[in-house]
């Protein structure tokens, strides 16, 4: 109830706030067509704007029949409305809407198109804040308001259709961002999340989204419908030149501490970056994938699960050598420490018994990890091109894992007791060079591409396993299994990929590509293990049940060929390739040799309709195959956990997927709107089969099945409402999901049904610069149903609900607030269901640029963060709970660098 009436009260606040301004604002309408065919111009940008500061105050954009309503525009007020439509000239007029009159309708309005190209580019100082162009929508940075030293983060969550959750993934129009380019090249390898959060909003000019397709997609203009989007940040002409960054130092209680630096030069062409990180505070833990800083608003969450202490620092630099050549490039390092306790509850339901497994874990994990990239575009002329890109991650790992469990019965006896410590040093790496080369022929349609992808991996790990474990009948002690070894394991891999396609015309609408593709993978997983002797004191003594050396060759062939069809706002394409596989798996300790041959058949279709300008559907059918790994290929058991031992499997067989994807977007002035459609069914699917001996132990081993089937669904609608000074975004978001999946519990075969669905709505009020209100509310239910009566099902829900502000007023001061509530409903007795985070900031803008921020940050204020967690499968019920980071304050410091070149 205390959560229904805050969401009542933050609406019955905007709506007032929106109700009072109503009547001091008015409407303009009116019909663009083309001045030569009489045609209506769907899609055009109209845009109202005050005639004494050239301030936005709203927009639209036309409909089918050429139609707009510009709403919110002040009354007795001057203002200007600009119509912009790429290929024509720009139409800009004055209007004023007298105060007895609250609709203007404007007449006809004739539009005559650009034959001067230079013309038809030029920049005018009123600029449409949203342009619809083709394969991209780009987004006009200064017509979207944020807070004073906003990020790039901060001005997504203004644009209509983008939502950014608190992790800081992004999704456009229910597409995710997976990559983030500045004025066309690769930032710190095109990681979203350094950009987000480090580079400041006010360099900004333009945001533009594309599709992120593969090079090869992108020279033959094809779609598979399942590419991410990709942005890319236009700086501003005058950050272009100069040099801008962040530097940010903060101490708090509990000896909590943050320090991160960020530095960027620009010089036209020329891009050279660096940035460094330090924190106990559980942000900013890099390994291997994620990098991210903070900044004067990073997220007010409480962490992670256990407790990190991380550094990193890297550099990004692009430069063009020549008219030809274009070099990019970025070194990572990574260095973290986690401590973490944890205790774990499960309730093992099988379909002869009931019985519980308790443990603790202890583990400390030290890692280490460099990255370095690669990228070089050489231009040979204007139809030629050579695309090299490098990557080498090396790693180095230290971990310690300590375990005390117990295995009870349903009356109470112990069926088992483990006591056990794994500790294992690792060392990797991973090498890879892609080599692309592209050429069109003079003829329209005519091109040749080549791509060569090699892959090396190499990781070797030392690992001790020292433990006890006794075993009971009858809750009677009856055995005792004690464990001391030492084991190398070896592993690495070679991949060499090749793809050739050409792509000739046959006709105006019509394209053929003939495409080749080439894969050989070469694996070899090495395993040697020595029990400890204790006349020698060393590990001498060989143990053959947990030592083997394992080879797989993985080869395919895969010609195929598809014709692509475009005619106006109609597109389509359909092709079938043979692909011949041939797999290899080897043991080489026992000589057993297993050779696999199979022929699949790789269809693929899709068919597009442009419905509108900015609206379209799209059908999509991909096949594919995919083999298993060498770590489920090898018959040697994993026994790190000694009551859970993993084994190989050598007869797997591959698994092929069929995918039908169904896509539907539309962008209509403020309304944005994408709903998508997947089903997907897998044959030979690799699934782990688990089930117990007679003393507790627990095996695992994948295997393959078939009939498994899965669907999902999705519905994400935006609508924004804005006036001069106020804006109201709605964001709604459906989403479901069902699975059938065989699996086997303690070898029986049993089928699960799970069924999900949630539903979500979002709200974000601004007022000016001053007041930013984001409420958020989800609820999501779950059920899962087995079709073993022994098998218990399973249903429960969540909710979460979330309120972020933040004030600003007077300017030298920004109060932030953020609050996370969430509930579940499947918690084990004993913990709350419910969880309130609650973090506060209070911000001080100094000196006279207020180039400096002075922080106040309190994380936690509730003390709930508590790290408990359920997990149900058709086997357990599993409750855990983990060590977080719990409340602390922290001061911080936050200078602005920005000297910029006037020329």
């Amino acid at each position: 109830m205390r959560w229904s009436a805050g969401i009542t009260v933050c609406l019955l606040l905007i709506s007032t706030c929106v109700q009072a301004q109503r009547t001091r604002y008015g409407t303009v309408k009116g019909t663009v067509i083309d001045s030569l065919t009489r045609r209506s111009l769907e899609s055009t940008s109209v845009a109202v704007y005050l005639s004494s500061d050239s301030s936005l105050v709203n927009y639209a954009l036309t409909t089918r029949k050429g139609d707009f309503t510009v709403t919110n525009v002040p009354l007795n007020t001057h203002c200007t409305i600009v119509i912009t439509h790429r290929g024509y000239e720009v139409v800009s007029r004055l209007i004023t809407l007298a105060g007895d009159k609250k609709e203007l309708l404007l007449d006809t309005i004739k539009m005559v198109e650009a034959y001067n190209e230079l013309k038809a580019v030029t920049v005018t100082a009123l600029r449409p804040p949203v342009s619809v162009k083709p394969d991209t929508l780009e987004f006009n940075v200064s017509s979207f308001k944020t807070i004073p030293n906003a990020m790039v983060e901060d001005l997504l969550k203004q644009l209509p259709g983008v939502d950014v959750d608190k992790d800081g993934n992004v999704t456009i129009n229910g597409k995710k961002v997976s990559k983030i380019m500045v004025d066309g090249r690769e930032f710190f390898g095109g990681d979203p999340k350094v950009a987000l959060k480090n580079l400041p909003k006010d360099v900004i000019d333009k945001l533009q989204v594309v599709d992120n397709k593969s090079r090869e997609a992108r020279f033959n203009k094809t779609s598979n419908g399942n590419e991410d989007l990709a942005i890319n940040l236009t700086l501003r002409k005058e950050a272009q030149r100069g040099w801008f960054g962040r530097l940010s130092a903060g101490y708090g209680t509990n000896e909590r501490y943050e320090g991160s630096a960020m530095v960027n030069f620009f010089n036209g062409a020329k891009q050279f970056s660096l940035i460094g990180n330090a924190n106990n505070t559980n942000r900013g833990s890099i390994s291997g994938g994620d990098f991210d800083i903070s900044n004067s608003r990073s997220t007010l969450d409480g962490g992670g699960g256990g407790l990190t202490r991380a550094a990193s620092g890297g550099l990004n630099f692009s430069e063009n050598i020549g008219r030809q050549l274009k070099l990019n490039g970025s070194y990572f390092y990574n260095n973290s420490h986690t401590d973490n306790v944890s205790k774990s509850q499960r309730e093992n339901r099988l379909p002869d018994t009931t019985f519980f497994y308790n443990a603790d874990n202890n583990s400390v994990n030290d890692y280490d990890n460099h990255r370095l990239s690669l990228n070089a575009n050489y231009t040979i002329d204007t139809l030629t091109e050579i695309h090299i890109n490098s990557y080498v991650n090396t790693n180095t790992s230290n971990a310690i894992n300590s375990k005390l469990a117990e295995s009870i019965g349903k009356s109470g006896q112990l069926i088992n007791t483990s006591g056990n410590t794994y500790s294992t040093k690792g060392d990797g790496k991973n090498i890879s060079t892609e080599f692309f080369f592209s050429h069109r022929f003079r003829k329209q349609g005519r091109g040749l591409t080549l791509g060569v992808t090699y892959n090396y991996s190499d990781q070797a790990s030392l690992n001790d396993n020292i433990g006890q474990n006794d075993f009971y009948k009858n809750g009677i002690p009856d055995s005792i299994d004690v464990v001391n070894q030492r084991s190398n394991t070896t592993n690495w891999g070679k991949g060499l990929t090749l793809t050739a396609t050409y792509a000739e015309p046959l006709n105006q609408y019509l394209n053929a590509i003939f495409r080749y593709n080439y894969a050989r993978n070469n694996s070899f997983s090495d395993k040697i293990t020595h029990r400890f002797n204790a006349t020698t004191g060393k590990y001498d003594l060989e143990d053959t049940a947990f030592t083997n050396a394992f080879r797989n060759l993985n080869e395919t062939h895969t010609p195929d060929v598809s014709i692509t069809f475009n005619k106006n706002q109609y597109r389509a394409s359909i092709g079938t390739g043979i692909q011949f596989l041939r797999q290899d798996n080897y043991t080489i300790t026992t000589g057993e040799l297993l050779q696999q041959q199979y022929v699949n058949i790789t269809p693929s279709a899709n068919i597009g309709y442009n419905f509108s300008k900015t609206g379209n559907v799209a059908i999509f059918y991909n096949g594919r195959s995919q083999q298993p790994s060498i770590q489920q290929l090898q018959p040697v058991p994993d026994n790190s956990n000694p009551l859970y031992v993993q084994l190989g499997n050598p007869d797997l067989r591959p698994s092929f997927y069929h995918n039908v994807n169904v896509q539907v977007r539309e962008s209509k002035g403020n309304n944005y709107w994408f709903t998508g459609l997947s089903l997907n069914t897998t044959q030979n699917q690799i699934i782990y089969e688990n089930w117990f001996d007679d003393v507790g132990k627990q095996f695992s081993q994948p295997v393959n099945v078939n009939g498994n089937i899965g669907m999902s669904g999705n519905l994400q609608y935006s609508l924004t409402l804005k006036r001069r000074d106020m804006l109201l975004r709605v964001n709604l978001g459906s989403n479901g999901y069902y699975n059938r999946n065989n699996t086997f519990v303690n070898r029986v075969s049993v089928t699960s049904n799970a069924y999900s669905l949630s539903q979500s709505v979002g709200l974000n009020f601004m007022y000016k610069q001053h007041l930013s209100i984001m409420p958020s509310f989800n609820i999501r239910f779950n059920k899962t149903s087995y079709s073993s009566e022994s098998v218990q099902a399973a249903s429960f829900n969540t909710k979460t609900f979330g309120l972020s502000a933040f004030w600003n007023k007077p300017q030298w001061l920004i109060l932030e607030n953020n609050l996370q509530y969430s509930y579940n409903s499947q918690i084990a007795p004993g913990f709350n269901k419910s969880v309130t985070m609650w973090s506060a900031a209070a911000n001080c803008q100094l000196f006279k640029k207020q180039q400096a921020i002075l922080r106040l940050a309190v994380y936690d204020i509730l003390r709930q963060n508590a790290g408990v967690s359920r997990s149900i499968t058709q086997t357990y019920i599993e409750d855990r709970q983990t060590e977080v980071l719990q409340q602390y304050f922290l001061l911080s410091f936050i200078y602005n660098l920005r000297k910029f070149n006037k020329k």
